[in-house]
């Protein structure tokens, strides 16, 4: 499962509200907290005191906290590559290096025998490579973006799901950044206008922002920004339960297709649909309450969840009238009575398909979500959520 986190900057932030905002956060399913070290001017005993006072309070809450750290700020503390008890003492659970140093140093960071968790900047695969190679343990490392809070600026989607394959495969996680749209929200430095990794999330609503770096396949999302509302952390706890689903089995399902048909414990990409007037109530039991949507193995001209005709057999769907001549991309049918075998099928269409009549039209992916049909590959599976 995804995991959530918030970012705070105590030397902006008051205990009572790093305390009230860590609260709130953990009420909505957030178990991390992300910040950043070298931001802070002060002497060692006054930085100490600062992220002391934040992961004290995070670890009541029982959560990690990560500490973003650069070269010049392991001077400042005294730290070295081989003692990293300094940042055990101000309570972090993972160390982020910013950048690395490119030698034998970042090995002896990554193996440090204190136990701290590394994160390496996602971006830098070729040094991430090399850490490896030299000896690195994966099993401590975690890939993480960075977050860039000026317009503009951000990683690509492209970049980004480049990079978390080479994670994957090294059996590594990833994490990344979203952004609250709170106007005035902070980050370490004077500029608020989103603090997310990926440039075309930085507008996007909170829940939309997760679904795409869900489909992008990150394991770690956090807020780069504080504070986020109630109100969208609200809307990520509603996103998660649309996200993780249960499967559930059928006794019909003969052997040959279970290893198929999504079952169980399900994470799926959700997708809102604008709801056509004339649906059915079951039509729409198939949109929202079936969860075993995943995409058949062809996806450029639509995109084809199959299921659905095994578990709505002996149900009928009536053909209904639709003007349409064609169905344009985006749109979204369901397989009526007029072909018995594949009734109960839901399409997308990607191209301009004819309406033969044996489709019923129960509406259109929203506009603003149509990129994440990109991501609707053989076997992912994915849902609907109401416009």
């Amino acid at each position: 499962m995804i995991e959530l986190g918030v970012s705070l900057y105590p030397e902006q932030e008051t205990p009572q509200q790093i305390e009230e905002y860590l609260k709130l956060a953990k009420s909505y399913g957030f178990r991390k907290v992300f910040t950043s070290l070298f931001s802070v001017e002060g002497s060692k005993e006054e930085v100490i005191a600062y992220f002391k006072g934040l992961s004290d309070i995070a670890h009541r809450y029982d959560m990690e906290v990560y500490g973003d750290c650069n070269a010049r700020f392991f001077m400042q503390m005294g730290a070295s590559p081989d003692d990293l008890s300094i940042f055990k003492e101000i309570g972090l659970d993972v160390l982020r290096l910013d950048l690395m140093f490119n030698d034998e140093r970042d090995v002896a960071i990554v193996n440090n025998k204190e136990g701290l968790g590394v994160q390496l900047n996602a971006s830098l695969i070729p040094a991430v490579k090399r850490i490896i190679e030299l000896g690195g343990d994966k099993s401590r490392i975690i890939g993480s973006y960075n977050f860039y809070p000026l317009r503009n600026t951000g990683a690509g989607s492209e970049d980004v799901m480049e990079a978390n394959r080479f994670f994957k495969k090294e059996g590594m996680k990833t994490q990344i950044f979203i952004s609250s749209l709170v106007k005035g929200s902070h980050g370490p430095w004077p500029v608020s206008d989103g603090l997310p990794t990926i440039e075309e999330d930085r507008d996007l609503p909170v829940g939309l922002q997760l679904r795409h770096v869900l489909a992008l396949g990150c394991d770690e999302v956090i807020f780069g920004n504080a504070f986020v509302s109630e109100e969208e952390f609200a809307e990520i706890a509603e996103t998660m339960k649309q996200i993780y689903v249960y499967g559930e089995d059928k006794p019909f399902y003969f052997p040959g297709i279970r290893s198929q048909i999504p079952i169980g414990d399900i994470e799926r990409i959700p997708l809102a649909i604008e709801l056509a007037e004339d649906v059915s109530d079951t039509e729409k039991e198939i949109l929202f309450d079936f969860t075993k949507h995943n995409v058949s193995e062809y996806t450029h001209i639509i995109i084809r969840s199959r299921w659905g005709r095994f578990d709505y057999r002996p149900i009928p769907i009536e053909p209904r009238k639709c003007d349409k001549e064609c169905f344009e991309p985006g749109d979204v049918v369901i397989i009526n009575g007029n072909v018995p075998r594949y009734k109960g099928e839901v399409h997308i269409a990607r191209k301009k398909i004819r309406n033969d009549g044996t489709q019923n039209y129960v509406g259109r992916i929203a506009e603003e979500e149509m990129f994440l049909l990109d991501y609707l590959k053989y076997m992912v599976n994915f849902g609907f959520i109401r416009k």
